[in-house]
């Protein structure tokens, strides 16, 4: 027969245990009477306030990015975050909880185990794990020693870094890239001291040089032709720092900026008093200035008839006679002339003295435009973003599809216009890396007036006609922006869409090859 029993517990509630016996003296129940009831009522309290640091303990660890796992010092996992990494997982980790993640980790996907090396080093390790679905996942685990030491909680987290990974390999490759351009600009510049002042990595502006090199010895006159914007000046200047007169004076005047009546004075000078408003002193003019140098005469086409004659007598005899003066001075200059005219045809026009033209047609030399030479671009492009780095002070950085785009617009303003583009995204961006979104808005895109429209010549289905024109679209596209995004933004469709239906094009031609 069972007594009551009088029991305190380990929390110190005294409490009274009274069985319930039936007719056969067996025990149907127990009547548990609790003496210390604010005892009882603290530790409910107190299991309560358990509970709900627990709900606060689990809001915590479901608002971290990463996925957490708390694992004890026997590598069984108690608790883990809500936030399930997706494709990461095979199993449902509510059905571990209390096992050993060592083996989970070990049987299902994962060796040598985190929690494994964890509890034998007993310090942090990172590993990374390649997943099936071609995700980068960090697994970063932490140990948690109590207060002598040993080894009591092992907090692991799980942090997806695909995009991460993938981010830094294309700032990588893009610095890569940088640097790559930035070697080849240096060794252009260091190829020849003489070649400072031209950028250039194609083989046609190599074969100039080439050529300029040769003519800067003598004192021959040169006319550069090529359309405006290709640098004509530079080259100019190239044929004087390349030559004997590299240190003597070059001077450049532009025949269509000086109105006709000062033009003549601007070149040949004049004497005190020659006409109202002359310097009493009088002045040299430009021949005499550039005197053992060389006189760079731009946009040479706009120069009047009238003084084409005066000026093939200087290039003739090598001698001017200033305004006001008889008296002739012999003037040793090399000419350099440009122009982005046709002069054969102003020739013909009656616009252009036949014989001055072939006085300035000696070393004639064509600069071909930007789109001529693509390989150009690059070192162009970096160099001008480089001196607006030095001059603001930035770090700016062209991405990869932002050169590929430079590479295919056909730069109809040729090297002035990468200039004024380069500067204007430099200016208006805020970012330390220039995209082709950057770029595209300020490129002169040419739009046909009209919209052509295709012409039919026989009956086909409607489905068939409409994926004929789709594709010969995609094809287009891609063969002029290179890229899909370029490709979707002038398309009007996703990026995902371009990208699908190219390689069905490309996969469909393929197998026509074949």
């Amino acid at each position: 027969m069972l007594n009551q029993l009088h029991i305190t517990t380990e929390m110190g509630i005294l409490a009274d245990y009274s069985p319930i016996l039936n007719r056969e003296h067996e025990v149907k129940g127990m009547i548990i009477i609790v003496q210390d009831l604010p005892a009882l009522e603290e530790m409910a309290m107190e299991l309560g306030y358990v509970k709900d640091l627990n709900k606060d303990l689990q809001a915590i660890l479901s608002t971290i990015y990463d996925q957490i796992l708390v694992v004890n010092n026997k590598g069984e996992l108690l608790r883990f975050s809500d936030n399930k990494m997706q494709d990461f997982w095979d199993i449902d980790l509510h059905q571990i909880v209390g096992k050993s993640l060592i083996e989970v980790e070990e049987k299902e996907w994962f060796k040598p185990s985190v929690t494994r090396l964890v509890m034998e080093g007993k310090r942090k390790v990172s590993v990374i794990k390649d997943t099936s679905a071609g995700k980068k996942i960090m697994v970063i685990g932490n140990p948690v020693f109590d207060e002598s030491g040993n080894l009591e909680r092992i907090v692991i987290a799980f942090r997806d870094i695909t995009e991460t990974t993938k981010l830094k390999s294309e700032l990588l490759e893009m610095k890569k890239l940088s640097q790559q351009y930035k070697k080849e600009l240096e060794d252009l510049k260091n190829r020849d001291n003489l070649y400072r002042n031209v950028v250039y990595n194609s083989p046609k502006i190599d074969a100039i040089m080439k050529q300029i090199e040769k003519v800067a010895r003598f004192s021959s006159t040169v006319l550069l032709t090529g359309e405006s914007g290709v640098g004509k000046e530079v080259f100019a200047k190239a044929v004087h720092q390349l030559g004997p007169r590299a240190n003597r004076p070059f001077l450049k005047i532009n025949c269509g900026a000086i109105p006709e009546n000062l033009l003549e004075s601007e070149l040949f000078g004049y004497e005190k008093g020659a006409f109202t408003g002359a310097d009493p002193k009088g002045r040299d003019g430009y021949f005499q200035q550039a005197d053992q140098g060389v006189l760079f005469l731009d946009e040479i086409a706009e120069m009047p008839l009238s003084l084409q004659v005066k000026l093939l007598r200087v290039l003739q005899e090598r001698e001017v006679i200033p305004i006001g003066s008889t008296k002739a001075i012999p003037v040793d200059v090399q000419i350099v002339a440009a122009t982005n005219k046709n002069l054969e045809q102003l020739v013909e026009k009656g616009e252009f003295r036949e014989d001055f033209f072939y006085r300035l047609n000696v070393i004639p030399i064509c600069i071909p435009s930007l789109r001529e030479r693509p390989e150009d671009i690059p070192p162009l492009a970096y160099h001008f973003l480089q001196k607006l780095n030095n001059k603001y002070n930035r770090d700016i950085q062209l991405h990869p599809d932002a050169l590929n785009l430079l590479e295919v617009y056909a730069w109809p303003g040729n090297v002035r216009e990468l200039q004024n583009v380069i500067e204007r995204v430099v200016v208006t961006t805020e970012e330390d890396i220039i995209y082709a979104d950057h770029i595209h808005h300020f490129l002169q895109w040419k739009k046909a007036s009209t919209k052509a429209k295709p012409i039919i010549t026989h009956l086909i289905p409607l489905q068939e006609a409409l994926e004929v024109v789709e594709e010969q679209l995609i094809l287009l596209a891609m063969e002029r922006y290179k890229t899909t995004t370029m490709a979707a933004k002038i398309l009007g469709i996703s990026q995902s869409s371009v990208s699908r239906k190219y390689q069905k094009i490309i996969q469909k031609q393929t197998h026509a090859e074949i």
